[in-house]
């Protein structure tokens, strides 16, 4: 029977690992299934209510901090990595001083559209017809992502909080597939940050309250993509009108001459956007649909993009006083 301990010799990974890369994903690694380690961390950042009005993260709390909640008798969880783009922005527009910024993960089709398919195939692979269970996700579901990818030894997470790869640093996207199925585990991450706090000082909102722990209410990424309604007075976006990029950009990861350029999958080349704050706030709703349609942007919502491109307006307003 799939599972049964007389079944429970862990098979190596390199099986799943070629297929992973012939499917298209960057790198794949092993853990355990278990209770997460930093599971703590992660309640006690809910006990504090640092998420902001992200009411839904204080649900299943113990599904997201061990997979095995979710699916009874997991034995595996396997990481997965897909590179966005890490150029800086591009279009007719974005040399100017009027510019905005998208996060560059935005850039591209949504990638949860890109990663489904994908994940589907693994998952089809690891289930052996059937002979074994498998449940998969790209942030769609109660699970510690960048936990399990530390531990299967895709990188650390840095104090930004995002995963870092030793080669490519942290521009990806990371995907998840738990399962049954007995693989040996790779060998854990370890944390190479040191004494840097790079991302903790250039954060402009002072988000980075300390060394992996985000205060989401100070967020430029909270503020432009999951806040509904207006926007605080305190709240600055620094010409930031969908996520923010700062963190990653000052990481000495992300910019030391020895990073690998990682291939990209094609439908997540970056698509040219509007980006002058004055042309997006006078978007109709059909314009912005086939501006950002299909893209991480529409997350924001019409009325979010405009307002973000409004607040952007006022900001530079009070600036030039």
């Amino acid at each position: 029977m799939a599972g049964s301990e007389s079944n429970r010799e862990r098979e190596s990974g390199e099986e799943v690992t070629d297929e992973a890369l012939r499917i298209g994903f960057h790198s794949l690694g092993v853990s355990k299934a278990a209770r997460s380690p930093h599971a703590d961390r992660f309640l006690r950042w809910v006990e504090k209510k640092q998420y902001a009005s992200m009411e839904w993260i204080t649900r299943h709390q113990d599904r997201r901090t061990d997979p095995r909640i979710t699916m009874p008798g997991a034995h595996s969880v396997l990481s997965v990595t897909l590179p966005y783009s890490s150029a800086i922005q591009s279009g007719p527009d974005s040399s100017s001083r009027s510019a905005v910024k998208i996060a560059r993960y935005a850039r591209g089709r949504d990638y949860h559209r890109v990663m489904r398919p994908m994940l589907k195939t693994l998952c089809d692979f690891i289930s052996d017809n059937g002979r074994w269970k498998t449940w998969w996700s790209v942030d769609t579901s109660p699970l510690l992502e960048r936990d399990w990818a530390e531990l299967s030894g895709i990188g650390w997470i840095g104090k930004n909080g995002l995963v870092i790869d030793p080669e490519i640093g942290s521009w990806f996207f990371l995907g998840a597939v738990v399962t049954d199925r007995p693989y040996l585990p790779s060998a854990p991450a370890t944390d190479h940050c040191g004494n840097c706090t790079r991302c903790i000082d250039a954060c402009p909102t002072g988000a980075i309250i300390s060394p992996r722990t985000i205060d989401a209410g100070s967020c430029i990424s909270y503020w432009t993509i999951e806040h509904r309604g207006e926007l605080s007075e305190t709240s600055k976006l620094h010409d930031w009108i969908f996520g923010c990029d700062i963190c990653q950009e000052v990481c000495p990861w992300n910019t030391r001459p020895k990073r690998k350029d990682p291939n990209i999958h094609p439908d997540l080349a970056p698509r040219p956007f509007p980006s002058d704050p004055e042309e997006i706030v006078n978007l109709s709703r059909q314009d912005w649909l086939e501006a950002f349609s299909g893209t991480p942007v529409t997350r924001a919502g019409y009325e979010g993009l405009q307002r973000n491109a409004q607040k952007i307006i006022a900001e530079r307003n009070e600036t030039h006083k």
